[in-house]
C-alpha cells in the first residue's frame, strides 16, 4: 500500500507538464497593449480589416479609442453621424476627439449639410476657418441669430496681424455692411500687418479703404523694404496721422540696425517736417529702448526724455538696465521708483534697489533687503546670499500626496490613456494626451498629476506640470538627478562642473529625451544637428543622423563636450559661456563691455529675453544642483566673476 499524500510519479510528471503547457501559453498569450501595438500598425499600413478584428479584444482597454481613430480619421465622409457622435462622446477625454471633430465639420462644410454643422460646432480653439464658416450661416436671415454677438465676435476676428482664409472676406463684407468697419479700424489691422511683417495682408487690407488713401498702404510698404532710402527722400507731406505713422515705421525700422543713424535722420526730419508730442515720445522710447539693447551710452538720454505711462513695462525695465549698464546710481534708483508697486515687489527689482542702496553707502537698508531675499531660493535669493556671505535657501518642501488623491488621479480616463501610451512607447501622442488631459486642472490636482508623472519616470511631464502649480517647493520633483553617470562621466572628462551640465539640461530640455525645438535642435541638451555633427568628429563620434544625436548616451556626450568648448572660447567664464551656448559665440562677443563690468549687471542687460532667462535659469539651477548631489553650493559669484572687455582677462 502507498502512503497517503503520495500521488505517484506518474501523477507528478503529468501535472509538471501541464503546469508548463499552462504557464507557456501564457507567456505566448498577447497582451492588451500587444494587441493595441499589432492593431495600430495594421490600420497605418492601410490594412484596416486586420485592424477591427482587434478591437473586440481590446474592450475596456484604455486605448481603444485610438485604434477607432485610425480607423475612421480618413473616412469620416462614409462613416454614419451616429458612429461619428459615438466616438467623439467615448473619447472626449482625449485629444484625438478635437482632431476628429474638425475634420469631421469640414466634412460637413464641404457638403453644405450646416444644419450638422452648427449642431456639432463646439469646443472649437483657434481655428478660424471653422469659426469663419459657422458665422456666415449664423448670418443668413433665416436662421434669426442675434446679430450683436456675432458683430462683436467678428471684430475680435479682425483685429489680427495674420492673414485669415478666405471664407472670413464674406463675414467681414457683413460687418462692414451693418457699419462696423471704419477706416480708424482698417488702418489699425494694416498696422498689424506691418508690425508683424505681413506685407502682402496690409496690401489686401488695402480694398476697404477709399481709392484716396490706398497709395499711403504702398509708400507703408516701400518704407518698410528700404527705409534708409525712403526716409532720405521723403517726398510727400506728412500731415497725416498715417504718414506720420509711416515716417516712425521707417526711423525703428532704420534703428534696428542702426539707432544713431535713426537718430540722426529723425532730427534732419523734424527740422523740414511737423511732427507732434507722440511721435518725439514713440521715436525715443523706440530708438531708446535699441539703443540700451547696443548698450550705446546715449539710451539713457534718450530714454530719460520719454513720458512713459505706468503700464508700458518695457520701457521701465530697460531704462533701469540701461542705468545700471552705465553705473548711474542716481538714475537707476529714480527709474526703479517709477517702478508699479508689483514690479517692486519682485525679487529682481528688490535686489536692484540693494545693490543700489549699497552704491550709495546705504548698507544698512541694503543689507536688510538683502537678507529678506535671501531666505528664497533662486538667482537673486542666492545673489542677496552672496552679498552677505550667508547659505543658500532651499526651503525644499515635497508635494505631499495622499494615497487617495493618487488613486483618484489614476482613475482619470485621460491620465490611463497617457500612462498606457507611454508604457507602449508612443512618447509623442503621450505627451500629447497629458497635455490635454491636465489643461484644466487646478493647482493642487496639478501637483498631484506632477507627482504620478514622476512615479512613472516622466521626469520632463512631471517638471513641466508642477511648474504650472503653486507647488514649486519640492525640489526633488523639479531638479531630478537622472542620467547621473553618464553626465559625470563626461565631465569629468573634460574637466568641467557637472552641477553645470545639469543646469544645461534642465533649462534645454527639463530632460525630455526627444525634445526638438522648432530651430530644430535636438535632444536633452539641444543640440543642432550641425553642431553635432562637427563637435562629433572632434572627439571621434559618428553622429550623423537625428536619430544619432538624440541618443542619450550620444547626445550628453556631444553636448558636454561643446560647453567645454565654448567655456574654453570664453576663457573658462561659465556665465559667458551658457550665454554662449543658448545665443551663439558671434552675439556674445558683441555684447561684451568697453570696461571691466559686474557680471550680474552684465547678465541683467543682455539684450535678449530669452538669454538673459536662460542664463539667470542655468546659475541658479546649478546651484541648486550643487545640492542636490549633496554638495555644498558653489556660489553665484564664483560662478559669475567680473565680465572684462572682450579684448582683456575676465576675472
Amino acid at each position: 500500500m502507498k502512503p497517503r499524500g503520495f500521488w505517484g510519479l506518474p501523477f507528478i510528471v503529468a501535472l509538471v507538464s501541464a503546469v508548463c503547457v499552462s504557464v507557456a501559453t501564457a507567456a505566448s498569450a498577447p497582451s492588451p497593449r500587444d494587441d493595441y501595438l499589432a492593431a495600430i500598425q495594421a490600420a497605418r499600413n492601410g490594412n484596416l480589416a486586420r485592424a477591427k478584428q482587434f478591437l473586440p479584444r481590446l474592450e475596456g482597454y484604455p486605448l481603444r479609442g485610438y485604434v477607432e481613430y485610425e480607423l475612421i480619421k480618413d473616412r469620416l465622409a462614409i462613416t454614419p453621424a451616429a458612429e461619428i457622435r459615438r466616438f467623439l462622446e467615448e473619447n472626449r477625454e482625449a485629444p484625438i476627439s478635437d482632431i476628429v471633430r474638425k475634420k469631421w465639420l469640414r466634412q460637413l462644410a464641404g457638403r453644405n449639410d450646416w444644419d450638422t454643422f452648427l449642431r456639432e460646432y463646439q469646443d472649437i480653439e483657434n481655428d478660424p476657418e471653422l469659426q469663419c464658416q459657422r458665422i456666415t450661416q449664423l448670418l443668413r436671415p433665416e436662421r434669426t441669430t442675434p446679430q450683436a454677438p456675432l458683430m462683436a465676435e467678428i471684430e475680435k476676428l479682425w483685429f489680427t496681424g495674420k492673414p485669415l482664409p478666405a471664407v472670413c472676406d464674406g463675414v467681414f463684407a457683413a460687418w462692414k455692411k451693418a457699419g462696423h468697419m471704419t477706416t480708424e479700424k482698417v488702418w489699425e489691422r494694416v498696422r498689424l500687418a506691418m508690425e508683424n511683417r505681413q506685407l502682402g495682408l496690409a496690401g489686401e487690407l488695402a480694398r476697404y479703404l477709399d481709392y484716396s488713401d490706398r497709395p499711403w498702404v504702398t509708400r507703408w510698404q516701400v518704407m518698410h523694404r528700404d527705409p534708409p532710402h525712403e526716409l532720405a527722400r521723403l517726398n510727400y507731406p506728412v500731415e497725416t496721422p498715417i504718414a506720420r505713422q509711416i515716417v516712425r515705421h521707417g526711423i525703428v525700422r532704420l534703428a534696428a540696425r542702426d539707432p544713431e543713424s535713426a537718430m540722426q535722420q529723425w532730427l534732419r526730419l523734424k527740422e523740414r517736417h511737423r511732427f507732434l508730442g507722440e511721435d518725439e515720445n514713440y521715436v525715443l522710447r523706440h530708438l531708446g529702448i535699441l539703443a540700451a539693447q547696443n548698450h550705446l551710452p546715449q539710451a539713457l538720454e534718450w530714454l530719460a526724455k520719454v513720458s512713459a505711462d505706468a503700464s508700458d513695462e518695457t520701457l521701465h525695465l530697460w531704462r533701469v538696465r540701461a542705468a545700471l549698464r552705465e553705473a548711474n546710481w542716481e538714475a537707476a534708483r529714480g527709474f526703479l521708483a517709477a517702478l508699479t508697486e508689483e514690479q517692486q515687489r519682485q525679487p529682481q527689482w528688490r535686489y536692484w534697489n540693494a545693490r543700489v542702496l549699497e552704491a550709495e553707502g546705504k548698507k544698512t537698508d541694503a543689507q536688510r533687503l538683502y537678507a529678506e531675499l535671501a531666505r528664497s531660493r533662486g538667482y537673486y535669493g542666492f545673489l542677496a546670499a552672496d552679498r552677505l556671505s550667508e547659505d543658500y535657501s532651499m526651503q525644499h518642501a515635497s508635494i505631499d500626496a495622499s494615497p487617495e488623491e493618487l488613486s483618484a488621479m489614476l482613475t482619470r480616463p485621460g491620465i490611463q490613456m497617457a500612462q498606457e501610451l507611454y508604457a507602449a512607447g508612443q512618447v509623442v501622442d503621450a505627451r500629447r494626451q497629458w497635455n490635454w488631459t491636465t489643461r484644466n486642472l487646478s493647482n493642487r490636482d496639478l501637483a498631484v498629476a506632477a507627482v504620478v508623472a514622476r512615479q512613472w519616470g516622466w521626469h520632463d511631464r512631471a517638471i513641466l506640470t508642477v511648474g504650472r502649480s503653486q507647488h514649486l517647493d519640492d525640489i526633488e520633483l523639479r531638479f531630478p538627478v537622472v542620467y547621473r553617470e553618464t553626465i559625470e562621466t563626461n565631465a569629468q572628462r573634460v574637466s568641467i562642473d557637472p552641477s553645470w551640465v545639469y543646469g544645461v539640461v534642465r533649462q534645454e530640455s527639463a530632460f525630455m529625451t526627444d525634445a526638438r525645438s522648432h530651430a530644430g535642435a535636438l535632444g536633452l541638451m539641444q543640440l543642432m544637428p550641425t553642431t553635432g555633427r562637427l563637435t562629433g568628429r572632434r572627439v571621434g563620434l559618428r553622429a550623423y543622423s537625428q536619430g544619432a544625436i538624440l541618443n542619450v548616451e550620444n547626445n550628453l556626450k556631444l553636448g558636454v563636450s561643446y560647453l567645454k568648448e565654448v567655456l574654453d572660447r570664453n576663457r573658462g567664464h561659465q556665465t559667458l559661456a551658457t550665454a554662449s551656448y543658448n545665443a551663439g559665440p558671434h552675439r556674445v562677443v558683441n555684447w561684451m563691455p568697453d570696461k571691466p563690468l559686474d557680471a550680474d549687471i552684465w547678465v541683467e542687460t543682455i539684450p535678449y529675453n530669452e538669454t538673459r532667462e536662460y542664463v539667470k535659469n542655468v546659475m541658479s539651477y546649478s546651484a541648486i544642483y550643487d545640492h542636490r548631489l549633496g554638495q555644498k553650493p558653489t556660489r553665484l559669484t564664483a560662478r559669475m566673476p567680473a565680465v572684462a572687455p572682450a579684448n582683456g582677462e575676465n576675472q
